[in-house]
């Protein structure tokens, strides 16, 4: 069985990996973990749509290139009888926008809950880009479909045949874009994680100068300080036998998820944060009363309580690096501030590693960072106590 899964995966891995997806639909762990593995095989997966998705993860081509396809069996709310009507009707042709879609679907199966997590969860983006003008519609269409449907029934049962006045379609209600924040708060709340972008990238350049650990490597550290940076995405709180609140806390971070344990005097100073979608940074040691890899905090500290814990920060050059130590100190004086900057670099031919304390202070920013990654010199930063 083995050598038979390591095959499928290796000269088909776009089935390989949508039948495992599907085979885990009702497990977000593990589907995170595997779009997760999807992206280092360089295999896309495209989130629901109303016109394209089938019940289960499914194989597609685009542009020559074989991707995977969101199910609607792993949106919450969305059950099998909704979902086996929609792709019933669909058969005679794609839905051209939102009122084709409520024309043709049976309203007792796909009711208001199930069409308003299709709409959160993005599955009608490509009828209708903002999701926010359905959300704010949904009432009026639902009730002018409410009406149709019950002229038609009044039409069957008349004698005469009844009216054929055909009902108006309600003009949709404009409304302002959602917020990036919203439409991924939805996401994780219909499906579990984050599809239509990830909430970490945008703090990748920080996240690599500050942690030692991710949840890839996290079984390696069994004999340091962790300190790891994630975005909550779960929490399961708890009552201990002194009836004191306790929390587990599931985080994404920029590699996958990790499971952390955070004990009653920490969750109730940190409870605001914890329920929040915010980048935290996470401090604490691995538990060793598990097999299952998971974090005892020690402390969270949100991005803007950060500064206080750094006391500087390293960069790390080759020699022809140093050779235009100006230009980094340019970047450095643009971005002028408190931390102190340490430079390190190796010898090639000693091999020995020297850490010069240059007199350069610098503030902190995105801005500093990209700048540092796009002329590849590595930075981390000095938390205080190292």
């Amino acid at each position: 069985i083995a050598y038979q899964t390591a095959y499928l995966k290796a000269h088909y891995p776009a089935y390989f990996m949508s039948a495992l997806l599907t085979s885990e639909k009702n497990n977000t762990d593990n589907i995170a973990k595997y779009i997760e593995e999807c992206n280092r095989m360089n295999i896309t997966v495209l989130p629901p749509d109303i016109n394209d998705s089938f019940h289960d993860f499914a194989v597609a081509e685009r542009d020559g290139e074989k991707v995977i396809r969101f199910g609607f069996s792993a949106i919450k709310n969305v059950g099998d009888a909704a979902i086996e009507n929609i792709i019933e009707v669909r058969k005679s042709g794609r839905f051209e926008d939102i009122y084709d879609f409520l024309d043709r679907v049976d309203s007792r199966k796909v009711n208001r809950k199930v069409i308003e997590s299709l709409i959160k969860s993005g599955c009608f983006d490509s009828l209708h880009r903002n999701r926010a003008t359905l959300l704010a519609s949904l009432d009026k269409l639902m009730e002018w479909e409410a009406r149709k449907s019950k002229k038609a029934q009044a039409k069957k049962l008349s004698l005469f045949g009844g009216s054929n006045e055909e009902d108006a379609r309600p003009k949709l209600i404009e409304a302002a874009a959602l917020k990036e924040e919203e439409i991924l708060q939805y996401e994780k709340e219909l499906l579990g994680f984050f599809v239509s972008s990830n909430p970490m990238a945008k703090y990748e350049n920080l996240v690599r100068a500050i942690i030692n650990a991710t949840s890839e490597n996290l079984s390696d550290k069994f004999d340091q300080e962790l300190i790891l940076a994630g975005i909550p995405i779960g929490i399961r709180k708890t009552r201990t036998k002194k009836k004191e609140t306790m929390a587990f806390v599931k985080f994404m971070d920029i590699k996958g998820t990790f499971e952390a344990t955070i004990f009653p005097k920490l969750y109730e100073a940190k409870k605001d944060i914890l329920e929040s979608n915010k980048l935290l940074i996470v401090i604490g040691n691995l538990d060793p009363t598990t097999e299952k890899s998971s974090v005892i905090v020690k402390d969270v500290i949100t991005q803007e309580e950060l500064s206080d814990y750094i006391k500087g920060i390293e960069i790390f050059l080759n020699e022809e690096q140093l050779l235009s130590l100006n230009k980094i100190k340019t970047l450095f004086d643009r971005n002028a501030g408190e931390k102190q900057v340490f430079v390190k670099y190796m010898e090639s031919e000693s091999k020995t590693l020297y850490t010069i304390q240059t007199a350069c202070r610098v503030a902190l920013n995105s801005i500093l960072l990209d700048a540092l990654r796009k002329n590849n010199v590595f930075v981390r930063f000095l938390i205080k106590g190292d």
